[in-house]
């Protein structure tokens, strides 16, 4: 029975977003397999921290905080949507342990509705990664021109990643993805994003909609399915902002059992 390994990167604004969806995985996580979290540390205040601890307290799970260099991303494309955090998972097989062979990455604004040890088990062995195509610039092929992606190649949306980490390692993925964004500046739009597929179009399995369902897949009536992850993308469509989003109660609820 192997340890599920789960990483996400956050800051104090996103702190209780998190701690929703650590505590929807884990509600609905049925293996037994053990799992521990590593949070990228982004200067999160103690009283965060806290809340986070008690979150997974709950279900006997851990959390460890990895320290990431502050300036290793200085000088890259930033936003008030897209922090310095969207980079740091670009770095992941650098902060984690040598002999942690594969992580489970997810963004902060997701909750989880089945059994994260379904997607752990999808074997990746022959990929760098897998993901879901992005439900907007993946389906209508936005970014293949600007970043030299083939017209039948995919585009996947970053939020929701299962990592060969012994893949990237061996092939040196970080450093190759760092040079892409410091060469490509002029047409990179969705920064860590961008590049990752940039670099890796060709090398990375695609799963079923339903582990990353995003905001866009609400608009294709010809998509019926249960999402597994439903996941918050766009500006205008976080739960805690928008009273829009069809799928708000499912953040809601879980809000509710973090806060008692």
């Amino acid at each position: 029975m192997s340890t599920i390994h789960v990483v996400t990167a956050v800051n104090n604004e996103f702190a209780e977003h998190l701690a929703v969806m650590l505590y929807s995985l884990l509600e609905n996580k049925v293996s037994k397999n053990p799992i521990i979290f590593y949070i990228i540390n982004s200067q999160i205040s103690e009283k965060n921290k806290s809340l986070l601890t008690k979150t997974v307290k709950r279900f006997n799970a851990e959390i460890k905080y990895l320290t990431i260099d502050p300036t290793l991303y200085d000088g890259f494309i930033l936003t008030h949507h897209l922090t310095q955090e969207t980079y740091h998972r670009i770095s992941i097989p650098d902060l984690i342990e040598k002999d942690i062979e594969k992580v489970i990455y997810l963004d902060s604004d997701i909750v989880i509705k089945e059994d994260i040890t379904k997607l752990w088990d999808i074997n990746i062995d022959h990929y760098f990664l897998s993901a879901v195509q992005d439900a907007w610039l993946g389906l209508k092929k936005l970014r293949h021109s600007d970043l030299s992606i083939p017209e039948d190649g995919d585009y996947f949306n970053a939020g929701v990643l299962v990592l060969n980490l012994k893949k990237w390692r061996e092939h040196n993925i970080t450093n190759q993805i760092i040079d892409f964004m410091k060469n490509n500046q002029n047409i990179i739009r969705y920064p860590s994003q961008d590049s990752m597929n940039g670099i890796l179009h060709d090398k990375w399995l695609q799963l079923d909609a339903k582990w990353n369902y995003q905001s866009k897949h609400l608009y294709n009536t010809d998509l019926r399915l249960e999402p597994a992850i439903i996941h918050y993308t766009g500006t205008d469509s976080k739960p805690w902002w928008s009273s829009k989003h069809p799928l708000r109660g499912e953040y809601m609820k879980y809000l509710k059992k973090v806060k008692k």
